[in-house]
C-alpha cells in the first residue's frame, strides 16, 4: 500500500529534509487513521535506513481535541431531548414518529452548525455571526417547516456549548496559535465548517496538499467517463476509450455479479474470497451496502471457521443480548404473552443465579402447565395456576411481576428515570451481570449508564411507550464493535475504503435501492435543505461515486455483487451498474458479468452417497389406525415417533382450529344420540330444537375464551338440517343407532409365534340389515372423503375398523358440506378387512427381517408431517433408492 502514499511522502520530504530526522513539527491531517501506517512505510521507504521521528498524522476533530474547549460540550442525547420536547408541542406533526423526526431535526441542526458557523480568529465574533447568519435567511421567503428548522437552530446558539459550537471553538483556536507546516492528505467527505477551516488555513499557515496516487490509475478514465457522462452518447464515448485504450482496463480484474437472491449472493461472495484466501491473498476488503447480505455472508464464512474483522459496528438491535430488552417490553405491552414469556426464560442472559438443573425443571413444568391450562397471556393467571401445578418455576414467576410492576408503578417518568428503573428490573432478572459478561452486552450497558449520565438534568417526562421509543432509536443508531477479531477481510463501509489499497474487494448490495444511497428521512427533505443553504441528495451521491471509483482503482480485484429478486420481487441492478456494463460492451465487446455459485438457494449441494435408512428396534405391542396409518404413509414418519419416542410438544390453543371444531361436534352428536337413540319416535321440529341447544351447550364454554368459537358454532348450525335429514333417511332404510366412542381390541398374529394388539376407540356403530356398521365423522367436505377412499390402501382406516369389528358395513360421514351423506368403501368391507389383515402381517414380518424405514410420503403426507426437519428429504439426498429398497 506504500505506493499510494510514495509520492506524498516525496513531496513532504523535498520541503522538510533540512528538519531531519525530527519531522515531529509537522502536521498532516488524514481522512481517517487506516492511511497512517501505510504512509509513514512510505516514508521509510524514501528515507531507506534514516531513524526519525515521524510527523502528526491526526484527523480534523483529532486536531480539535488537542486543545481542550473551556466548556464541556452538551452531548448529543441531551440535545435529542430538547428537539423532541419542542417538536411534541407542534400539533402538525404525526406524534407516533417523533423521536425518529427528533432525530432527523437533531442531525439537520448539526449540519446547520456546518453550514453556518465559521471559526473566526477571534471566537468572539460569534455572536455577530450568528446575527448576520439569521438576517439572511429570515429575510428570504422560507416554507413553513424551513422557518421552523431555522428559528430552532437560531434558538440553540444562545448555549455556549450546544452542537458544533464547541468544535467550532476548538478550530478557532488552533488557528490562532497555530505554528507548524500543516498538511492534507486525500480528505474528503468535508463539512461546510471544515472547508471553511482549511480556507483559512490556506491564508494563514499555507496548507499544502499532497499528492495521492492509485495503483489501478488505468481504470479511471472509463469509470468516469461510465458516470460522469458530460455531453458525449454512450457509443460516443465508447469509441473514444477503445480508440485510447485497445485493451479493456477492467476485463479481468473487475466483475459484476447478479445473485438469484441472498443465500447465493452471500454464497457467491464467499466462494470469491475463499478463492483469494487461497491464492495468497491477505487484504481483503467486503464493503456492506447491504447489511443484510453481509450478515449472510458472515455466517457462510463462518462455518468454514473464516471470521471478518468488522470495522463498521453493528447496531445493538441486531444484538442478541438486546433481544432480552425487546422481549422484555413485549411481555409487559402484551400482559406476557406466552410464546413471548417462555421465550426470555430460555434466554441465557435471564436468572444466571439459578441452578441450570433447577431453571430447567422449573422452565419444564411451567411449559406444561401452559400448554395444558391454554394459558396465551396474563401473568397473574400464570402464577394462580403456578402456585398448584408448577411450584418450582414460582420464584421466577414471583420475580418477573417484581419487575413488571417495577414499570407499571411508574406511569410517567424521565428518561433517565426509565432506565433507573429498568437496571433495577434487570436486577431482579438476575440478568445485569450475564449481559455485562458478553462482549456486546458490556457495550450495551456501558452505552444505556453513559446516556443516564447525561440525561440526568433532563425533567421532561414521558410515558413508557415514548420512552420505549426513545431507546429503540438509540438501539437502532449506536453501535458496538467487535474488537477481538483479528483478520485479512475487513467488513468496512465505501467511504472507510478510500485511500486503501487492498487486494481484493467485494461490494455487497450493488443494487438499485443502495448505490447510489438513498435519500434520508422525508420529513426535512431535499427542498427544505435547499431553502436552508444544506448539501443535498445530489452532494451524497457524488461522494458516493467518487469512492466507488477510488476504491476500484486500487484493488487488485473488484466484484460488485447484488440480488436480483427479493423475495418475489425483482430488484433492479444499480443505475452506475448498467451503464458501465452497456459502456463496456460497446466499447469491447465483452460482458463484466461474473458467475454466481450455482446451488439453490438455502440449499446444501446435493448428496451422492445413497441414504442408510433406519429400522426398527422393536416391534409394537399395541397399533392403532392412525398408528398404521403413518406407518403406510411414510415409514420413517412412523420410526421417528414409535421407535425414537418423538412427537409434537403440546401447544397452547390460542384460537379454535378446524380440529376443535370436529371434536366439539363429535361430542355435540355424541350426546344428541344417547338422548335421541330412536329419531323417529321424536317430531323433526323438537329433534332440531334439541341439537340446537346440545350445540349452545357443547360451544358456550369455548366462546367464553376463543373470539372464533362463535364463527365455528354458527357454521355447525347450518349444517343441523342437512345431517338431521340423513340420520333419518338412514334411520328408515333401516339403521338404528347402537353406541358411540365404543373402544374395541383384537390380536393379530404375527410370524415367529408374535402379536400385535390392533385397537381404536370408534365414533358410533348402527346396527340394520346387514349387521353392524361402523360410522366415523368427518369435518371435511364430501368431495375430498370420495378422493380420500378412492384409490384401495391408501387410507386404511376403514378396513382397519373392519378387522378390528368384523362389521358388515363402514363409512365416512361428512359433515362438512351443504350435503351431509356416508360415503363407503369401493370394495366389500370383510374382503378389505382381510387385505389389511394380510398386509399387517408382511410388513411387520419384513420389519422382522430388518427391513429399512425410509422416508418415501407423498408431498402432502409431507406437507403436515412433524418429522419433515428430521428426515432432510427436502435437503435434495441422492435419488439412488436406498439399499433395501421402499
Amino acid at each position: 500500500m506504500a505506493q499510494t502514499f510514495q509520492a506524498a511522502a516525496a513531496a513532504l520530504l523535498s520541503d522538510h529534509r533540512d528538519h531531519l530526522p525530527d519531522l515531529s513539527a509537522i502536521t498532516v491531517l488524514v481522512p481517517h487513521h487506516h492511511v497512517r501506517v501505510p504512509f509513514l512505510a512510505a516514508l521509510s521507504l524514501e528515507l531507506g535506513d534514516t531513524v526519525f521521528l515521524p510527523p502528526q498524522l491526526m484527523t480534523l476533530p483529532a486536531l480539535a481535541a488537542t486543545l481542550r474547549d473551556a466548556a464541556e460540550p452538551e452531548p448529543d442525547s441531551q440535545r435529542l431531548a430538547s428537539v423532541y420536547g419542542f417538536l411534541s408541542r407542534i400539533d402538525w406533526l404525526d406524534e407516533a414518529a417523533l423521536w425518529p423526526q427528533a432525530q432527523a431535526l437533531h442531525e439537520l441542526l448539526l449540519e446547520l452548525d456546518d453550514a453556518l458557523l465559521a471559526p473566526p480568529d477571534q471566537y468572539a465574533g460569534f455572536a455577530a455571526q450568528v446575527e448576520q447568519a439569521a438576517r439572511r435567511k429570515l429575510a428570504a421567503p422560507l416554507d413553513r417547516e424551513a422557518r421552523m428548522v431555522f428559528e430552532l437552530w437560531r434558538a440553540y446558539q444562545q448555549s455556549e456549548n450546544g452542537g458544533r459550537k464547541a468544535y467550532a471553538r476548538q478550530l478557532a483556536r488552533w488557528l490562532a496559535t497555530a505554528s507548524g507546516p500543516l498538511y492534507s492528505l486525500g480528505l474528503h467527505g468535508l463539512s461546510q465548517l471544515e472547508q471553511r477551516f482549511l480556507a483559512h488555513c490556506r491564508g494563514s499557515v499555507g496548507l499544502r496538499e499532497l499528492p495521492v496516487s492509485a495503483p489501478y490509475p488505468e481504470r479511471q478514465p472509463m469509470l468516469w467517463a461510465a458516470w460522469r457522462p458530460g455531453d458525449d452518447s454512450l457509443p460516443a464515448r465508447a469509441a473514444k476509450l477503445a480508440a485510447a485504450t485497445p485493451e479493456s482496463p477492467l476485463a479481468g480484474q473487475l466483475a459484476i455479479l447478479a445473485a438469484t437472491d441472498m443465500e447465493m449472493a452471500a454464497r457467491s461472495a464467499a466462494d470469491a474470497i475463499k478463492r483469494w484466501l487461497a491464492e495468497g491473498r491477505r487484504a481483503i476488503a467486503v464493503i456492506a451496502l447491504d447489511r443484510l447480505v453481509a450478515r449472510r455472508l458472515r455466517a457462510v464464512l463462518e462455518r468454514d471457521a473464516i471470521l471478518m474483522q468488522d470495522e463498521t459496528g453493528w447496531t445493538f438491535s441486531t444484538a442478541s443480548v438486546s433481544h432480552v430488552l425487546d422481549r422484555w417490553f413485549t411481555l409487559l405491552q402484551d400482559d406476557f404473552y406466552h410464546r413471548d414469556l417462555l421465550d426470555l426464560l430460555k434466554s441465557p442472559f435471564v436468572f444466571g443465579d439459578l441452578a441450570a438443573d433447577h431453571r430447567l425443571a422449573a422452565l419444564a413444568e411451567l411449559e406444561r402447565l401452559i400448554a395444558h391450562r391454554d394459558v396465551v397471556t396474563g401473568l397473574s393467571r400464570l402464577i394462580v395456576l403456578a402456585q398448584v401445578e408448577a411450584t418450582s418455576a414460582m420464584p421466577m414467576l414471583a420475580r418477573l411481576a417484581k419487575a413488571a410492576n417495577r414499570f407499571r408503578d411508574a406511569h410517567r417518568q424521565t428518561l433517565s428515570g426509565w432506565l433507573e428503573i429498568l437496571f433495577a428490573a434487570l436486577d431482579d432478572l438476575a440478568a445485569s451481570a450475564a449481559i455485562e459478561a458478553d462482549p456486546a452486552g458490556r457495550q450495551l450497558m456501558e452505552l444505556l449508564h453513559r446516556l443516564h449520565r447525561e440525561l440526568i438534568a433532563d425533567r421532561t417526562r414521558l410515558p413508557l411507550a415514548k420512552w420505549r421509543g426513545w431507546l429503540n432509536l438509540q438501539l437502532d443508531q449506536a453501535t458496538f464493535q467487535e474488537n477481538e477479531i483479528d483478520s485479512p477481510i475487513r467488513l468496512t463501509h465505501l467511504a472507510a475504503a478510500r485511500l486503501r489499497d487492498f487486494e481484493a474487494v467485494v461490494i455487497l448490495g450493488a443494487d438499485a435501492g443502495h448505490l447510489p444511497p438513498a435519500a434520508p428521512s422525508a420529513v426535512f427533505n431535499d427542498a427544505l435543505r435547499r431553502q436552508l443553504g444544506l448539501p443535498g441528495q445530489a452532494q451524497r451521491q457524488g461522494e458516493a461515486l467518487e469512492a466507488l471509483i477510488d476504491v476500484s482503482s486500487r484493488a487488485d480485484s473488484v466484484l460488485l455483487c447484488w440480488q436480483a429478486r427479493r423475495g418475489k420481487e425483482a430488484n433492479p441492478p444499480s443505475p452506475w451498474l448498467s451503464l458501465l456494463t452497456t459502456l463496456h460492451k460497446l466499447a469491447y465487446g465483452a460482458d463484466l458479468a461474473a458467475a454466481a455459485t450455482q446451488t439453490a438457494a438455502g440449499q446444501p449441494a446435493r448428496r451422492t452417497e445413497a441414504v442408510a435408512w433406519p429400522g426398527l428396534s422393536r416391534l409394537p405391542e399395541r397399533l392403532s389406525a392412525s398408528g398404521w396409518q403413518r406407518l403406510v404413509s411414510c415409514p420413517y414418519r412412523y420410526f421417528a415417533h414409535y421407535d425414537l419416542g418423538l412427537g409434537e410438544a403440546e401447544e397452547v390453543a390460542e384460537e379454535m382450529a378446524k380440529a376443535d371444531y370436529g371434536e366439539l361436534v363429535h361430542a355435540i352428536l355424541n350426546r344428541f344420540h344417547s338422548r335421541h337413540p330412536l329419531l323417529a319416535e321424536t317430531p323433526r321440529a323438537q329433534l332440531e330444537a334439541d341439537l340446537e341447544l346440545i350445540s349452545h351447550q357443547i360451544f358456550s364454554p369455548r366462546e367464553a375464551v376463543y373470539y372464533l368459537a362463535q364463527g365455528w358454532r354458527l357454521r355447525w348450525q347450518g349444517r343441523i338440517p342437512a345431517y338431521l335429514g340423513w340420520a333419518l333417511a338412514r334411520e328408515a332404510a333401516g339403521w338404528r343407532w347402537q353406541a358411540a366412542e365404543r373402544e374395541f381390541s383384537r390380536e393379530l398374529a404375527l410370524p415367529e409365534g408374535r402379536q400385535v394388539s390392533l385397537y381404536g376407540r370408534l365414533d358410533r356403530l348402527d346396527e340394520g340389515p346387514d349387521g353392524l356398521a361402523v360410522i366415523d365423522y368427518k369435518a371435511q367436505s364430501l368431495q375430498k372423503l370420495k378422493g380420500k377412499l378412492k384409490t384401495p390402501g391408501e387410507d386404511v382406516q376403514l378396513p382397519f375398523y373392519g378387522l378390528l369389528t368384523g362389521a358388515a358395513q363402514a363409512g365416512l360421514v361428512a359433515l362438512d358440506d351443504d350435503k351431509v351423506d356416508l360415503v363407503l368403501l369401493g370394495q366389500p368391507l370383510a374382503e378389505a378387512a382381510k387385505a389389511e389383515a394380510g398386509r399387517l402381517r408382511d410388513t411387520f414380518a419384513a420389519l422382522l427381517d430388518g427391513a429399512p424405514l425410509p422416508a418415501n410420503g407423498a408431498s402432502e403426507t409431507c406437507a403436515w408431517c412433524e418429522m419433515a426437519g428430521l428426515c432432510r428429504k427436502a435437503h435434495d439426498f441422492a435419488a439412488a433408492a436406498p439399499a433395501g429398497g421402499e
